[in-house]
This record gives C-alpha cells, sequence and structure tokens, in this order.
C-alpha cells in the first residue's frame, strides 16, 4: 500500500533573513519580506517552516521516493510508517488494531474513530530498535487542549501530554499549529519516556523577553517560537549551543532554530556587547528578532 506524505521542511525565512547563508537549504515560500534596511540574521533557516503561499504543505512525494525521516524524528515517521500523525486520514488505511488483528466488528473495532500516534513498541515491531513508532489505535473525542489521562481520550491528531492536556500533533512543525500555539516537545502522559512533537500555547500570551527572565518560571527560558519573531517561555533543556534540539531543549540563554529535523541552539546575545567568541559575532535582524539589541552568536 502506498501513502502520500508531506514533504517537510522546506519552506524557509523570507529573503533578506537568507541573505548570505551558511546553513544550506534557504527557499523563500509564503512568509512575506523583511525590512532590509536593518541587519538580518544570517544562515538561519525557519523556524518551523512547512507551507506554501496558498498555506499548504510545500509538496507531496510516494512512500517510493520519500525521505527515511519525515519531520520531527521524534514522530519516527517514514516511508515505511504505518500512518503520518500530523493527518489523521492516514490511520484509516491502516487496517490492523493494536493487537495485531484486523478492525473488525468481532474485535470491537467495526467503524472505529482511528488516531495515528508515537506508541511505544518492541523491538520485533519497530524493526530491531525497541523505541517508538507511529501506529494506529482507536481515538476518543477529547479536543484541543482538553484535561486527558491517557491518550486515546484525544481526538485523532492529538495526543495526550505532559501534566494531562490533548494537544495537535505538529511533526511538521508550526505550519500545523494555530498562530497562538507554537510547536514544542513535551512527554506523553502515559510514557513520560516517550517526547513527541506537539502544539503549545505561546507563555505569557503576550511573549517574553529575549534574555530576561522576567515572566518565565526558574525552569524556563525566553526563545523565539515563530518565523515572526514571536516569543515564549520554554522549559529549559540540555542541549548546547551548535548541538540539535529537535529532540531536547537548549539550556538557559539560547534559541531553536531551524526546520524540523535540523533544528539546533543558538547563543542569544545583545548587539551592542561582545558576548560571542571569535570569530562569531552578534547578529540579528527582521523578522525573528524585532528587537534590534538581540540576536544570535554567528
Amino acid at each position: 500500500m502506498t501513502h502520500r506524505f508531506p514533504l517537510l521542511g522546506l519552506a524557509f525565512l523570507a529573503s533578506a533573513a537568507c541573505a548570505g547563508l551558511g546553513v544550506a537549504g534557504c527557499d523563500v515560500r509564503g512568509f512575506g519580506t523583511s525590512d532590509t534596511s536593518q541587519p538580518t540574521v544570517n544562515n538561519l533557516t525557519a523556524i518551523d517552516a512547512g507551507e506554501d503561499a496558498g498555506g499548504e504543505p510545500d509538496a507531496e512525494v510516494d512512500a517510493g521516493t520519500a525521505p527515511t525521516s519525515l519531520g520531527s524524528p521524534l514522530c519516527y515517521a517514514g516511508p515505511s510508517s504505518a500512518c503520518y500523525p500530523d493527518d489523521p486520514s492516514t490511520a484509516k488505511a491502516c487496517g490492523l488494531a493494536p493487537d495485531g488483528g484486523a478492525y473488525s466488528a468481532t474485535a470491537g473495532y467495526d467503524n472505529a474513530t482511528l488516531a495515528c500516534r508515537v506508541t511505544p513498541t518492541t523491538a520485533s515491531q519497530n524493526g530491531g530498535a525497541g523505541v517508538a513508532a507511529p501506529a494506529c489505535v482507536p481515538a476518543g473525542t477529547a479536543a484541543d487542549g482538553a484535561w486527558c489521562k491517557s491518550s486515546d481520550e484525544c481526538q485523532a491528531a492529538f495526543d495526550c501530554v505532559g501534566a494531562g492536556t490533548c494537544q495537535r500533533y505538529c511533526c511538521s512543525g508550526n505550519v500545523q499549529c494555530a498562530q497562538q500555539d507554537f510547536c514544542d516537545i513535551q512527554p506523553t502522559a502515559q510514557t513520560s519516556t516517550v517526547v513527541v512533537p506537539v502544539c503549545m500555547p505561546i507563555h505569557p500570551a503576550n511573549g517574553c523577553k529575549l534574555l530576561d527572565q522576567d515572566g518565565c518560571a526558574a525552569t524556563e527560558t525566553c526563545s523565539v517560537v515563530r518565523e515572526n519573531g514571536l516569543t515564549s517561555c520554554v522549559a529549559v533543556g540540555s542541549a548546547k549551543a551548535g548541538q540539535s534540539c529537535d529532540e531536547a531543549h537548549c539550556g538557559a540563554g539560547l534559541v531553536c532554530l531551524g526546520a524540523p529535523g535540523e533544528r539546533q541552539c543558538y547563543q542569544l546575545c545583545h548587539t551592542a556587547q561582545t558576548e560571542c567568541t571569535a570569530p562569531a559575532a552578534c547578529k540579528g535582524g527582521l523578522p525573528l528578532f524585532p528587537d534590534p539589541t538581540v540576536g544570535i552568536c554567528q
């Protein structure tokens, strides 16, 4: 059976933010333009791109020609995946119940509403790697932000995460999230070792100030979370500058930038100071950094 999946991470920042790129793959699609009279951040792809100008995924490819990994590596999605968490319709084609049998009336799954979720697996189920994989499971009725105790209470395309709320999957990044949300990584409520990308509310609602702890908890740091420079408090993690932040949060004072599957931590800095280690310099500018006094070390 051939599935079609969105080819993720092909849309990037506006052309002004792409000038002089050193990070591969700057391709402008549908994010408008920035003020070229101000300095711009070099070498950065979008935080979580994935749309074309019409608001749709950039491309679709047949499973036979798709890359081995699609979007966030935490979704474990590839051409051979049974389904894709961002797209509930792919679960309908699975035809298998969680016990491996067919969805049938005798098994109690007749006309069941199905969901595709990242699910713990055994080694034999996951090609020898007993970690997790997208799987077809029954869906519940709990909507976005509703309280939950387990994943099967949530609607298709949602998972029960953190302290127990249903949040939308965003394997392909911010393109899946409402404007007041951003794509973050959270542990699932029933299996804390399984961490998934989901849309989380920006907080405080009007954002936070970069390099300023005011408004964020002691366990959080202020980070850029949307392509237009919107900020939010996010959990402080263990990833250091230059390391991947696809599967772990960055440390305090860092920001996670890049397309899903290519995200990396960058050191925040003040453009008027010498906080960066030479030969790097502090570079800011639109659209990621509306405040001209803040940028990242590059």
